[in-house]
This record gives C-alpha cells, sequence and structure tokens, in this order.
C-alpha cells in the first residue's frame, strides 16, 4: 500500500466528505503526524489511529460552532452479532411491540398531530423537516456569520442519515447507552415523573420528545428521531456489541433472553475484528518494558533518558533472557505495548 492508497482507505473512515476539510486534515497529518503515516504504510490496522486525530480535529470544529454530533460516535466500531431463529423472532417482535406502545403515547399523538399535520412523513419530507429543525440553532438576532452561513450551505447537501445524527438534546453527554444522564426530567423508582406541564412541554419540542423515547425504549437517538417522524419501527437490538477506538473498551448491551453462546460468539467476533484474532496475552517482558519507560517519564509522559540510555538502565537491571542486543528493541518493544494494551495516544 502507497500513501495514496493510504489516503483513500483513511477518507472513507473518516466521518467528513467535504474536499477542503479532507485536504486540510491530510496536510496536518503530513506535516504533524508522519510517524503515524509511516505506521499505517507498515501496518494497515493502524489506519485507525490516522482516523481518531482526523476525528479529534472534526469534533472540535463541530463543538466549537455549537453543532456537535453525538460524542464518540464516529469513533465506535459496531460489531455485526448473528443471531439464531428464536433471539430474531424475539428481537422483531419486541421491536413491533414497542413501535406500537410508543406511538400511542399521548406525547407523540400530540407531536404529530400539532407539528406533523396528524400524519406521518415521507423520507423527503422528514429532510426537509430536520434541515428546518437544525436552521433553528442559528441565532436570529443578529446577522448571519461566515460560520452560519456555512453550517446552512452543510445542511443543504447533507442526506437522511447525517441529518439524523445531529439530533441531539441540549444537554450532554448525548449517549443513548446511557438514558439515566440522558433524561432532563425527574424520575423516581424507575418510575418517570410526568406532570402535564412537562408532557406538554415534551410534545412540542421536538428533541425533547426524541430523548424522552429514548429514556425509556431501547432505541437510540437517531432511531427515536425518524420514528416520530415517519413511524419506522426502530429495531431492537438485543444484543449490541460496539469498540470504542479512542477509548479502547468494548460495550455490550444484551437483552436476558440472548444465550449463553450467541454471547460467546459476538465476543470471539469483536476480537477478531478488532485485533484479527483471538486475545492473546502480551509477553511478560513487553508488558515490563511498557512499565519501566513509563516510570522514568516526568508528569506529562516525557522521557526523562533517551532510547541508548534506557536500554542501557534496563540491561543492567533486567540481565540475561530480558536484555535488548539491538539499540531499537526496548523502543519496538515499548511501543508494541503501547499499541495492544492502551493503542496509541
Amino acid at each position: 500500500m502507497n500513501k495514496a492508497e493510504l489516503r483513500v482507505r483513511w477518507e472513507e473512515r473518516v466521518s467528513t466528505t467535504n474536499k477542503g476539510v479532507l485536504d486540510k486534515l491530510w496536510q496536518d497529518l503530513t506535516e504533524q503526524y508522519s510517524d503515524y503515516i509511516d505506521d499505517a504504510l507498515r501496518d494497515s490496522r493502524l489506519i485507525a489511529d490516522l482516523v481518531d486525530v482526523a476525528e479529534d480535529r472534526i469534533e472540535y470544529w463541530r463543538l466549537g460552532s455549537q453543532r456537535g454530533k453525538p460524542p464518540g460516535r464516529a469513533a465506535r466500531t459496531i460489531v455485526d452479532v448473528d443471531l439464531d431463529y428464536y433471539e430474531k423472532e424475539c428481537a422483531e417482535t419486541a421491536s413491533l411491540y414497542l413501535a406500537k406502545k410508543a406511538a400511542s403515547l399521548p406525547e407523540v399523538r400530540r407531536f404529530r398531530q400539532v407539528r406533523l399535520g396528524g400524519r406521518l412523513l415521507t423520507t423527503k419530507e422528514a429532510e426537509e423537516f430536520l434541515r428546518e429543525e437544525l436552521k433553528g440553532d442559528v441565532p436570529d438576532d443578529r446577522p448571519l456569520s461566515e460560520l452560519d452561513e456555512m453550517w446552512i450551505g452543510y445542511l443543504s447537501v447533507i442526506d437522511l442519515e447525517e441529518l439524523l445524527e445531529f439530533i441531539q438534546p441540549a444537554v450532554s453527554p448525548a449517549d443513548a447507552s446511557s438514558p439515566g444522564l440522558l433524561f432532563p426530567y425527574e424520575s423516581s423508582d424507575s418510575m418517570l415523573v410526568m406532570t402535564p406541564e412537562k408532557r406538554k412541554r415534551i410534545a412540542e419540542n421536538y428533541r425533547d420528545l426524541c430523548l424522552y423515547l429514548v429514556a425509556i425504549f431501547p432505541w437510540n437517538l437517531d432511531e427515536a428521531a425518524l420514528f416520530l417522524l415517519t413511524g419506522e419501527c426502530p429495531e431492537v437490538m438485543p444484543l449490541q456489541l460496539s469498540y470504542h477506538r479512542r477509548r479502547r473498551v468494548f460495550t455490550l448491551n444484551f437483552a436476558p433472553w440472548i444465550s449463553e453462546k450467541t454471547f460467546r460468539k459476538a465476543y470471539r467476533k469483536c476480537q477478531k475484528v478488532v485485533q484479527g484474532g483471538d486475545n492473546r496475552r502480551m509477553k511478560e517482558r513487553t508488558l515490563a518494558v511498557m512499565r519501566f519507560v513509563t516510570e522514568h517519564t516526568d508528569d506529562e509522559g516525557k522521557r526523562l533518558l533517551s532510547w541508548s540510555q534506557l536500554t542501557d538502565l534496563w540491561n543492567k537491571e533486567n540481565p540475561g533472557e530480558w536484555s535488548f542486543k539491538g539499540r531499537s528493541g526496548l523502543r519496538r518493544a515499548y511501543l508494541r505495548a503501547t499499541q495492544e494494551l492502551v493503542g496509541r495516544r
């Protein structure tokens, strides 16, 4: 793989298709993260590091303009899991049932009556609704800034899927896997406390209503947002396994009727997607090298000794089989350990 091919694969994984933004990001990577590029050219799995750096910049731009996407979404890799026949039937039945229960809620009925004219929208109409909803983020008490004009122009060209990603409440974190953090209203003993005033306010506010649905149904925020407009039935995912590249952790949510066999299959598949195989233990020496080098850094993680000095000190403290003959062995072991244990930071 050459650098041109690497850029193509990198562009496929970042969350923007804006040519100007991509050119600027790639220029920054080339100038400031050339070692990341070299590593990715040697090992394609390390493209994830380049994506992470780019997503940080994209996220800061979006947050700086107060129009950020839900945190971490672009950094998560969803792992598809195979269900058996019984589990699929359970999921489909639950999906249909919950969609009908949601449609019967007075808040949902009121929203559709007041905001949608008593009918469901087509996909095209839903896009226009979302564009107008998001344009409302632009203050109307001052002339449009250049950033405001860019935002409105951006909304005019993105599709329904990306429009839905920007539908989020004003509170944070907007993470549908933590409904307790999402829901801004009072609750008691897992029961939502709803006064008539709150019901009316939720029913009239599209984003609050999306949030309300996510708090009581096993849906993602974008699924709830689309359901309200088009009636499209959100698919209940009885087992969701995702990998967060920046945090280097797996997140697992599963229904109580998921079998242990399916759970084990999901774990093995996730390990294969992320690491290319089984979860192999690091060599004891490799892990010890990472601790050794880390202990010889200051409070900000900067090395206090050169790699040559660190190698000499290591060999003095670890004679025999654990010593390094070459000058680059300890550094390679350290980089390998950090990549496997916590990822490139």
